[in-house]
């Protein structure tokens, strides 16, 4: 009896054992509301949610209706959304998330019509985080490379000219950043320096909205290096491309001093 009690109470120690080391299966728990809809009132709640700003409560819909028909339209669509859902929330964790959304769409589904707009939010995602022009100007670089890659992906999509506006708002920011460090150095007599900034600013960002500052800073500086025969090209460039900005008239008095 004893042999036998023994026996029977290490075969139970070997089964609870075995047990305890069985891996548990955890599935997804779907809220039984949802099971009762069809697709279409799905994503409908998703957008009613959306559109009232209720980011997390539209995300539960979206992805419910992606998870169980993705290769769906509106399971597509609903990637897309839990991507927008991100973007909306608007900080630099959401972003990232939204990134990672967008570039998870555009990759099951390349071919896509709404591809153009994923490529466009990724880039936005980027140009959301850019910080001033006295600061860090990796996103504003980010954003710009973002923007490139979505233009020439999609030459033709509707959303060209709002790529190119946020693209060019980018790049102005990255050549006022330029003009800054320019001053920094012109305030601290580094005019060589500041010199060297300008030319760069000025070959590099044709469109940048202050030209005629850079071009009067440019001449400025040339003239404390006694360049002052190449301080005047630049003095009369504000005169001939910008004459009714407000650096005119410093560079009309500049060079009336400058000798001839």
């Amino acid at each position: 009896m004893k042999l036998k009690h023994w026996t029977l109470l290490l075969a139970a120690l070997f089964l609870a054992a075995a047990c305890h080391h069985t891996p548990r299966v955890y599935r997804a728990v779907v809220d039984p509301e949802l099971l009762k809809l069809s697709k279409e009132q799905v994503f409908q709640k998703g957008e009613d949610n959306y559109a009232h700003h209720k980011w997390q409560r539209a995300r539960t819909y979206f992805s419910h209706l992606y998870e169980t028909y993705p290769n769906d339209p509106l399971g597509r669509r609903s990637l897309l959304r839990i991507a927008d859902t991100y973007f909306e929330q608007g900080d630099p964790v959401n972003l990232v998330e939204a990134q990672y959304k967008y570039r998870d769409f555009i990759n099951r589904y390349p071919t896509s019509e709404q591809a153009d707009y994923a490529m466009l939010r990724i880039a936005m995602c980027s140009y959301k985080q850019m910080e001033k022009p006295d600061r860090d100007q990796t996103k504003t670089r980010e954003a710009v490379e973002k923007f490139d890659d979505m233009l020439r992906a999609h030459p033709n999509s509707p959303l060209h000219a709002e790529a190119e506006t946020r693209r060019q708002e980018a790049v102005d920011r990255l050549a006022r950043h330029e003009h800054l460090v320019a001053r920094f150095y012109m305030k601290r007599g580094s005019f060589n320096a500041a010199s060297l900034r300008l030319n760069h600013l000025i070959d590099t960002y044709a469109n940048y909205n202050d030209r005629a500052g850079a071009f009067y800073d440019l001449g400025t500086s040339l003239v404390h290096l006694g360049r002052g025969g190449e301080a005047r090209l630049y003095f009369e460039r504000v005169l001939s491309e910008f004459p009714k900005s407000e650096w005119a008239e410093p560079a009309r008095k500049q060079l009336s001093e400058i000798k001839a």
